[in-house]
C-alpha cells in the first residue's frame, strides 16, 4: 500500500506551480525556450545526447530509453526553484529580483520487449512571464497615456517516445510530441481624463504535432572504456497559432471581443550531437553540440529579430558503486558541467548570449524503490549594453525517481 500511497501523490504533484519571475525576453516569439531537461543530466550542464542509464529516463536523445533495465516500470517527476537578479538602465532598483518554483517534467516509462522501450510524459516547451511599464500616444494627438503591461502563459510539450534496439551497439528513437498552450498579454491603460480604464488582453493559442528523432551507437573501445556517439533531428514545424483580442472597462464590461487572425509560428530544422566516454563504468566524460536554424524561419519585429542558435556543453559524473550479492550497485553520484550559447533572439542588434555552470549529486535508497537528484545551476543571460537587460540567475532542481517490478522473471521477451 506504501508504494502506490506514493505513486498518487506523485501524479497529484504535477500540478503544483508557482511562478512570478519576470523574465524581460520572453516577451518576444513564443517565450524562453527550455534548454533543460529536467533529468538526470540537469548536473551535467543537460549534456545527454550521448548519454545512457538504465535507471533514470533521458529524454535529451529518445534513442537512450533502450538502456532503461529490464521489467521495472520507472516514474519521475522533477521540479525547480529560480532566483534571478537583474542589472540594467531600464531596470527598478526597487524591484531588481525574483523568484519562483515549478513542477518541471511528470514521466512513465518502461522496457517493454528485449528490444523496445516507451515512455511518456510532459514538460514545458516555453515559458513567458514578464511586467513593464510604459507611454503610450494616443493616435492623432500628442498626448501620452501612461500604461502597463503584463504578460504570462507557456507552450507545453506532452511527448511519446519510443526507441528500439536494431543491434547490440545501436539504437535509434523517435519523441511524438503534442505541443499546446497559449501566451497573454495584458495591457492597461491610465489616465485622470477619462471616465473609464481600459484593459486590453492580447490572447496566442499555440498547437502543433512535433516530432525528434534520435539515435545512439554504443560500444567499448578497450577493457575498461566505452564509447557513446549520438546525435538528434527535428525538422522545420509550422505552430499553428490562434490570434484573439479582448477590452474590457474598469467595470469588467465587455467592449470588443474577436478573433484578429490565424497564423503559424515556425519551429526551425535543430540538430545535435554528442560523444560520451565511460572508464570503468565509474568515470564519465560527455560534450554536447546543438543547432537551431532560426534564421530561417524569418520571424522578423520592430527592433528583434530571431538568428541562428548555437549551444555547447560538456559535464563529468564520478559514480560510487557498492557490491551487493555480486551485483554492482550504484550507490551515489556527483556531477560537474559547463555551458556556452546563444539565444535565438536578437534585440536592438545584439544575439543574446547565456553561460553557466552546473553541480549535481544523486543516489539510490538500499531499501526502498526510489531514487534522487539535486542540481545546482549559476548562469548569466543578456547585457546591459544598447539598454537591455542582464540576468543573473541561480537554480536549484531536484528530480525524484520510483521504481518497481511491473513483469514477473519468468516472462519472454520477442
Amino acid at each position: 500500500m506504501k508504494k502506490y500511497f506514493f505513486i498518487a501523490c506523485l501524479l497529484s504533484s504535477a500540478g503544483v506551480y508557482s511562478q512570478n519571475n519576470n523574465s524581460p525576453y520572453s516577451i518576444v516569439g513564443i517565450g524562453d525556450i527550455e534548454n533543460s531537461f529536467y533529468n538526470r543530466t540537469s548536473g551535467l550542464a543537460n549534456t545527454g545526447v550521448a548519454y545512457r542509464n538504465d535507471r533514470y529516463m533521458i529524454n535529451n536523445n529518445p534513442a537512450s530509453y533502450t538502456a532503461l533495465q529490464q521489467q521495472f516500470f520507472n516514474i519521475e517527476i522533477a521540479g525547480n526553484a529560480q532566483f534571478v537578479s537583474y542589472f540594467g538602465t531600464p531596470v527598478n532598483a526597487l524591484a531588481n529580483s525574483s523568484k519562483d518554483f515549478a513542477i518541471k517534467r511528470l514521466s512513465i516509462g518502461t522496457k517493454i520487449t528485449k528490444r523496445w522501450s516507451s515512455g511518456i510524459g510532459i514538460s514545458p516547451f516555453s515559458t513567458s512571464n514578464y511586467g513593464f511599464s510604459a507611454q503610450k500616444p494616443i493616435q492623432g494627438s500628442s498626448v501620452l497615456l501612461p500604461a502597463t503591461y503584463d504578460g504570462n502563459g507557456s507552450v507545453n510539450q506532452a511527448y511519446w517516445n519510443n526507441a528500439y534496439e536494431l543491434t547490440k551497439h545501436l539504437s535509434v528513437g523517435v519523441m511524438a510530441s503534442y505541443l499546446f498552450g497559449s501566451l497573454n498579454q495584458t495591457e492597461d491603460l491610465f489616465t485622470a481624463d477619462l471616465a473609464t480604464s481600459l484593459t486590453t488582453t492580447r490572447q496566442i493559442y499555440l498547437s502543433s504535432f512535433y516530432f525528434n528523432y534520435g539515435a545512439q551507437y554504443y560500444a567499448p573501445i578497450s577493457k575498461h572504456l566505452d564509447l557513446t556517439v549520438g546525435a538528434t533531428y527535428a525538422n522545420k514545424t509550422r505552430l499553428a497559432a490562434e490570434y484573439g483580442i479582448t477590452v474590457t472597462d474598469n467595470t469588467g464590461q465587455i467592449l470588443s471581443n474577436q478573433i484578429t487572425k490565424n497564423s503559424f509560428f515556425k519551429l526551425p530544422n535543430s540538430f545535435a550531437g554528442g560523444i560520451s566516454v565511460a572508464k570503468d563504468k565509474k568515470y564519465i566524460w560527455t560534450t554536447d553540440y546543438k543547432h537551431q536554424a532560426w534564421t530561417n524561419t524569418n520571424n522578423v519585429g520592430s527592433g528583434f529579430s530571431l538568428q541562428n542558435s548555437d549551444r555547447i556543453s560538456a559535464g563529468f559524473e564520478k559514480v560510487n558503486r557498492k557490491q551487493i550479492y555480486n551485483n554492482n550497485f550504484e550507490k551515489s553520484y556527483i556531477q560537474f558541467g559547463a555551458y556556452y550559447g546563444t539565444s535565438y533572439l536578437d534585440i536592438s542588434g545584439i544575439q543574446l548570449q547565456e553561460a553557466g555552470v552546473t553541480f549535481g549529486y544523486g543516489f539510490t535508497s538500499l531499501k526502498t524503490p526510489l531514487a534522487g537528484h539535486i542540481v545546482f545551476e549559476l548562469g548569466q543571460r543578456g547585457t546591459e549594453k544598447n539598454g537591455l537587460v542582464k540576468e543573473l540567475f541561480f537554480n536549484i532542481g531536484f528530480t525524484a525517481s520510483y521504481r518497481d517490478f511491473w513483469l514477473t522473471k519468468g516472462r519472454k521477451y520477442f
